[in-house]
């Protein structure tokens, strides 16, 4: 007699048999005990996941002499006749070499017969998204309303191009690809019933090359088994089947996560004299990245990496030695250089640059900071403070010539209430306060100068805002408009302070210039002036006026964006430099500076 490949030999005989679609053979059953069997089945999934096998079990169920059961008997005349594929009342056919409209006419011609000697004439039509559109239109009247001893079971891995008049006519059932460890355990009973030695190392390496089909993983078993005989190592799984060493992928996650560019180019050699194929090695490698992401996210990585737990604990010590960012980059990295790789001719030197791209990633700042330095920048206009932050970045901190003022001091006050602006005693409260740096009278402890004397030192009549206060006293709004409105505020800083009455404000900028224009739009000026009346505390109308081009004037805000010269002193922007909103904006957001190329 000649050999019975495994894949035939442990081929499942009931519902029971069937490996991890217990959702569908458990509505099978039901339906034949309640005798709510339908006409038509389609049956959909992977390859080697047991579409044929239930039809088969299914057929059986039904004509089985001791039946109609919930499973064949699988001893009488009609079960073995089934099984062997010699039964008349039972027709297999395959839709790849009967695709045409003749075969399905001459089919329908044989639905009107009743069956020989079951009490069914079941149809099985594998691959059937293969038939032609004629072929389907000529079945579609008999599938709708066959005779009542005709069933018909389609079974495909492709049922999106199946005609949606036929899906309609048919129960559908799903297959799923069978889970790693239920394709363990299958192998496992296989090779203690024949006799074979093999680790459970060894049948999660057939297990995991299987991609979720069972009768790929005996097929597997069985190359194995001719090659290495009944005694079956690691090595020779590896061997047979053309594997990547797992130590070879440990020792590739190594060099990376100590930045040895040197070994990653040894690594590659090794895959090279071993006859590795580079793009196996590829995806093998982001399988192993893709589960230090998942020891990094899970609670419980054991439910999702399907590993022993001596590889398991491996990763675990690798994983703490690299932070999440940093594993996301290498595997974006990874995922364009294996693409590289498939499109490259030279592919070995594709994955050297891969590898020592990978290697010689430098860490970058996690995004949970840049975020929280953002939302400090929109809540108070200032960096929020953040221990992994530069010290640039800090909100607290002494200022360069003294330590930084707690609130404000007497003569800001006094500034404040001549300039007709809140403050924290009479006004909104604001969430942002502008450093100010002591003078060197405060220095010494000696008390502010006279009221008076600030309020005319720039030679206004009484009962004006002296140009000092007025100064503050803009810079204070264009800071509280970037709070509320960044963009806005970018604007606002070219404009200038002309007036501030009881109940007008009036802002100036350059005649015909970008922000003149942008200030004018409805939008635009009707948020800056619900701005300006939140942060004087008052009804107040906003007024935009034009004035003629000039240097910079006394109102205006200027950004504190200085950049060191060589002798290590700041330099002020030059005329002309940063003139852009955005830019002006951006470099205020990120404490960035314009340098000299």
């Amino acid at each position: 007699m000649s050999y019975l490949v495994l894949a035939r030999k442990w081929r499942p005989q009931i519902f029971e048999d069937v490996i991890g679609q217990r959702p569908i053979t458990q509505t099978l059953q039901n339906a034949i005990s309640q005798k709510r069997v339908a006409h038509a089945f389609l049956f959909t999934g992977a390859r080697g996941v047991g579409k044929t096998s239930t039809a088969r079990i299914l057929a059986k169920a039904l004509n089985c002499e001791a039946g109609p059961s919930i499973n064949p008997c699988n001893q009488c005349k009609t079960c073995h006749e089934i099984s062997s594929g010699t039964s008349i009342d039972v027709i297999e056919i395959d839709g790849a070499s009967n695709r045409g409209i003749d075969e399905i006419r001459e089919l329908r011609e044989n639905v009107r017969y009743t069956p020989a000697k079951s009490r069914h004439k079941i149809f099985i039509i594998d691959e059937v998204h293969m038939l032609t559109r004629e072929a389907f239109n000529a079945l579609l009247k008999t599938l709708e309303e066959p005779p009542p001893h005709i069933i018909f079971v389609f079974a495909t891995t492709e049922p999106h191009k199946i005609p949606s008049t036929i899906l309609s006519r048919c129960q559908r059932y799903d297959f799923k690809r069978i889970p790693l460890k239920e394709i363990a355990e299958s192998l496992k009973r296989i090779t203690e019933e024949e006799k074979v030695q093999i680790t459970q190392r060894g049948l999660l390496y057939l297990a995991r090359e299987s991609e979720g089909s069972m009768r790929e993983a005996q097929s597997l078993l069985d190359q194995v088994i001719s090659f290495a005989g009944k005694e079956i190592r690691d090595e020779d799984i590896v061997d047979v089947l053309g594997l990547v060493d797992q130590k070879i992928l440990h020792d590739t996650l190594e060099a990376i996560a100590d930045r040895d560019a040197g070994r990653c180019m040894e690594v590659v050699d090794q895959v090279y004299l071993y006859g590795y194929d580079i793009q196996h090695y590829c995806r093998e490698l982001l399988q192993s990245l893709r589960n230090l992401i998942l020891i990094k996210v899970s609670h419980h990585p054991e439910r999702l990496i399907e590993l022993p737990d001596e590889e398991l604990q491996v990763l675990r010590q690798l994983a703490e030695r690299l932070p999440f960012d940093h594993l996301n980059h290498l595997f974006n990295l990874l995922l364009k250089g294996e693409e590289e790789v498939a499109q490259s001719t030279f592919p070995r030197t594709m994955l050297e640059m891969t590898l020592i791209r990978m290697a010689t990633l430098r860490p970058v700042l996690a995004i949970e900071d840049i975020l929280k330095k953002l939302e400090g920048l929109e809540r108070t206009g200032r960096p929020s403070p953040a221990s992994n932050i530069p010290p640039s970045f800090d909100r607290e901190g002494p200022a360069p010539h003294g330590p930084a003022s707690h609130g404000p001091t007497s003569e800001k006050k006094r500034e404040f209430k001549e300039a007709g602006l809140p403050n924290e005693s009479n006004g909104p409260k604001k969430s942002i306060e502008p450093q100010k740096r002591e003078t060197p009278s405060e220095a010494k402890g000696e008390p502010p100068a006279d009221s008076q004397d600030l309020a005319y030192s720039s030679g206004e009549k009484p009962g004006g805002a002296s140009q000092k206060a007025r100064d503050e006293a803009w810079k204070e709004l264009v800071n509280f408009t970037r709070m509320r409105n960044p963009v806005l505020g970018a604007f606002l800083a070219f404009g200038d302070l002309i007036q501030l009455g009881d109940d007008t404000i009036e802002i100036g900028f350059e005649k015909d210039s970008f922000h003149f224009d942008r200030m004018l739009e409805a939008g635009n000026r009707s948020q800056l002036e619900k701005i300006c009346r939140d942060y004087l505390a008052r009804e107040a109308k906003l007024v935009i006026s034009p004035v003629e081009q000039r240097g910079k004037s006394k109102g205006r805000v200027v950004l504190n964006i200085a950049g060191p010269t060589q002798n290590g002193q700041e330099r002020p922007l030059e005329e002309g430099q940063g003139k852009n909103p955005l830019i002006q904006e951006t470099l205020r957001l990120f404490n960035g500076r314009i340098v000299e190329g």
